[in-house]
C-alpha cells in the first residue's frame, strides 16, 4: 500500500474549484478546475518537489512578494517559505495553483481529456519520454483520476530524474571550466593573429606602393632610353658626356630599376603567401571558438532542461584518439561518452606499446590524431593502415578539444553553399 505521502489530504468533492474575488472563469476552462486536485489538498510531502520541478525562482518571487518580504531572501529561502505557505496559508496555495495552471496551461487542457488513470497514466509515459516533465509532472498530481499508486511512481520517477540532473551538471561544470580557459586562450591567440595580419597587411600596401613607384620609374627610363637611342641628346645640353656613354649610363640605370622592381615583386608575393597562411589559421581559430562559445551557450542555456548536449551524430560511434596530451584527453573522453560514442586512446607509444595500435584502428570507425603532439613513424603508420582498411581518419590541428569537437562536427555538419566571408579581419 502506498504511504500517506502519495494521498490527498482532503477528498474530493463534485466542487473541487475554489471561489475567489475574481471573475468566474467561462465555460470553456472549466476542465482545468472542477476535474483538478488543488495544490492545498496535495499533501505536504509533495509541495517541495512540486514548487521546486515546476516553478523558478523569479516566479516565486512574483507570487510570494503579495504575502512575506523577500528582501535579501536567498533561493533556497524563498523555496522554503513557499512550501510553508502551501500548506498553511490558503490564499498563497491558491495563488501558486493559478501561478502553476498559466504557465502549464497547454499541458493541463490535454491531460484534462484523459477520463480515467490508465490514460493518464499513458500521458505521462509519452510527455516523460521526449523529456517534458515540468508540465506533465503539475498536470499528474493535479488531475482527479490519478491514483495513489500512480502519484507514487510519478513522485519517484521525477525524484531520480533530480538525482540525473545533479551528475550531469558537476559533469557540465568540469567541462565549462575547462572550455572557458581554452576560449581565452583562443581569444588571445587570435588577437595576436589579428595584430600580425594587420602589420602584414601595412607592410604589403608599402611594398606594393614601392613596387608602383619603381614600376614608374622603370617605365621612365625605359622611355628615355628608347627615345635616346632614336634620336641622341644634343652636345650642348650634356657637355661632356658622348651619346654612346649616355646610352649605357641609361642600360645601367635601367637594369638597376628591372632588378629592383623584380625584388619588390618577390618581397611582395611572399607577403601575400604569408598572409593567405594566416588568413588559412585565423579561420580554423574562429571555427574552434564559435564551436568552443556555441558549447558554452548551451550549457548555459536552461539548467532545468533535458540534457541534450547537441552532439547525438556520436550515439554508438567507435572513435580512435592517438597522441595527445593528458590534460586535454580525459576532457575529450567525457565529451565523447556524453554523445553516446565510446572512445579509446593511444599515446603513439610513449608508455602504450606501438603494436597494440593496429589492433586499435581495426576496431575504431574513425581515428584522429593532432599534428602538433604526435611523431611521425605514428603518424605515417595511422594514414597506411587507415587507407589500407579504407577506415577514414582526421589529423587535428591541435591537441586541444576544441579542434577535435569542431573537426567532428564540420564532419557531420550539413552542407551549405560558399560565399564570401563578411568577417572583419581585424576586430572578428
Amino acid at each position: 500500500m502506498p504511504g500517506p505521502a502519495f494521498r490527498l489530504k482532503y477528498p474530493m468533492t463534485p466542487d473541487a474549484a475554489w471561489a475567489d474575488d475574481q471573475a468566474p472563469a467561462p465555460e470553456a476552462e472549466a476542465p482545468l478546475t472542477s476535474t483538478r486536485v488543488r495544490l492545498a489538498d496535495l499533501d505536504a510531502h509533495l509541495h517541495c518537489s512540486v514548487i521546486g520541478t515546476c516553478l523558478t525562482n523569479d516566479e516565486l518571487r512574483r507570487v510570494l512578494v503579495r504575502f512575506i518580504d523577500l528582501h535579501e531572501a536567498s533561493e533556497l529561502e524563498i523555496h522554503h517559505e513557499a512550501v510553508r505557505l502551501a500548506s498553511k496559508d490558503a490564499q498563497a496555495a491558491r495563488a501558486l495553483h493559478k501561478a502553476l495552471d498559466r504557465r502549464y496551461e497547454p499541458v493541463v487542457k490535454r491531460f484534462a481529456k484523459a477520463k480515467e488513470t490508465q490514460e493518464v497514466e499513458l500521458l505521462w509515459n509519452e510527455f516523460f519520454r521526449r523529456g517534458d516533465v515540468s508540465g506533465a509532472y503539475w498536470a499528474v498530481l493535479s488531475h482527479r483520476h490519478t491514483c495513489d499508486k500512480l502519484r507514487e511512481r510519478v513522485y519517484g520517477e521525477v525524484h531520480m530524474l533530480s538525482h540525473l540532473m545533479g551528475t550531469s551538471t558537476r559533469a557540465d561544470l568540469r567541462q565549462r571550466v575547462f572550455l572557458q580557459a581554452e576560449n581565452e586562450q583562443l581569444r588571445s591567440q587570435i588577437a595576436k593573429m589579428q595584430d600580425r595580419h594587420q602589420r602584414l597587411v601595412e607592410t604589403h600596401d608599402k611594398a606594393e606602393q614601392a613596387h608602383q613607384q619603381t614600376a614608374a620609374l622603370l617605365g621612365a627610363a625605359r622611355r628615355q632610353i628608347e627615345a635616346a637611342q632614336t634620336a641622341p641628346p644634343a652636345p650642348e645640353r650634356l657637355p661632356g658626356v658622348q651619346g654612346n656613354d649616355w646610352v649605357t649610363l641609361q642600360v645601367e640605370r635601367r637594369e638597376q630599376a628591372e632588378q629592383q622592381a623584380r625584388h619588390a615583386m618577390q618581397e611582395a608575393q611572399q607577403l601575400r603567401d604569408e598572409a593567405d597562411a594566416l588568413r588559412a589559421r585565423f579561420s580554423a581559430l574562429l571555427q574552434e571558438l564559435n564551436v568552443a562559445e556555441s558549447q558554452l551557450q548551451h550549457w548555459l542555456a536552461d539548467e532545468h532542461a533535458a540534457p541534450d548536449d547537441g552532439h547525438d551524430f556520436l550515439q554508438g560511434a567507435r572513435l580512435l584518439y592517438v597522441g595527445g596530451r593528458p590534460s586535454s584527453a580525459q576532457a575529450i573522453r567525457e565529451w565523447v561518452e556524453r554523445g553516446g560514442g565510446e572512445l579509446r586512446r593511444h599515446d603513439g607509444g610513449l608508455e602504450d606499446r606501438k603494436g597494440q595500435l593496429a589492433a586499435s584502428i581495426a576496431w575504431a570507425d574513425r581515428v584522429l590524431f593532432p599534428v602538433d603532439c604526435i611523431d611521425h613513424d605514428s603518424a605515417n603508420s595511422i594514414k597506411r593502415q587507415c587507407t589500407r582498411l579504407g577506415i577514414p581518419f582526421v589529423a587535428l590541428r591541435t591537441a586541444s578539444l576544441t579542434s577535435f569537437v569542431a573537426a567532428l562536427s564540420s564532419a557531420h555538419a550539413p552542407s551549405r553553399p560558399h560565399a564570401g566571408s563578411h568577417l572583419c579581419l581585424r576586430h572578428a
